[in-house]
């Protein structure tokens, strides 16, 4: 049973966006003690990240029967902490769509199939490298032909082939706080700061978020008053 949209969309030309149905992310703002213009919670992505290195909203891949405000909220909590009653939500933008030619989705390998991947246990046991065991053998499925994958939670898991999703969305949750909010690192962040709307550009802002900017902030400036 498939439970997170955890999973790559691969576009008609090619490129790759995290989150089989989609992903959103939290714009959260909240007011500066020193001035007129609100704060934003940026968060530097980890190096091994999708677009790591580069900075960007917490956020992350939209789960089943989750909406995109539920999403980003739970994402922020799990990489920051923030409780999400201390967040209210003021609108949500889509800000990019992609056309598909299909989807990877991540399916847990259950107890009864971990025979398996026996095979590729015995090479890593040999070598140490779990990512090149998998490439020399690989393995897949005997029933839905899905391909063993390392990661998420270092674990084993089938990545399937679904030719049913033809859009992939990214939705700009712009949420506010009384006053900016304490966090915690987590292991997909080497640093988050509240950095003032206005000098959100002064940081190596990831290319997708960049190019959303303007409208994102001509909402924010409007639902800010």
């Amino acid at each position: 049973m498939v439970t997170t949209g955890d999973g790559w969309a691969i576009g008609v030309d090619g490129s790759r966006r995290w989150g089989t149905l989609g992903a959103a992310g939290l714009f959260l703002c909240a007011p500066a003690e020193d001035s007129a213009e609100p704060v934003v919670l940026m968060q530097h992505r980890a190096w091994w990240t999708n677009r790591g290195d580069t900075w960007a909203l917490p956020g992350g891949a939209i789960d089943h029967g989750e909406s995109p405000e539920q999403g980003a909220m739970r994402e922020t909590q799990e990489e920051t902490g923030i409780d999400p009653a201390d967040v209210t939500v003021l609108d949500t933008l889509v800000t990019s769509r992609v056309e598909l030619d299909h989807v990877l989705r991540r399916e847990a390998v259950l107890p009864e199939e971990e025979h398996l991947l026996d095979p590729v246990r015995a090479m890593i046991e040999r070598d140490g490298d779990v990512r090149q065991a998998l490439q020399e053998q690989p393995i897949h499925h005997p029933e839905h032909g899905g391909r063993a994958v390392f990661g998420l939670g270092a674990k084993f898991w089938w990545e399937v082939l679904d030719e049913t999703v033809t859009e992939w969305r990214y939705s700009t949750v712009i949420a506010r706080a009384e006053h900016p909010l304490d966090f915690i690192l987590t292991e997909e962040s080497t640093d988050l700061r509240w950095q003032p709307l206005s000098q959100l550009e002064e940081l190596n802002l990831m290319p997708e978020f960049r190019a959303t900017l303007p409208e994102v902030r001509q909402r924010v400036a409007w639902l800010w008053g």
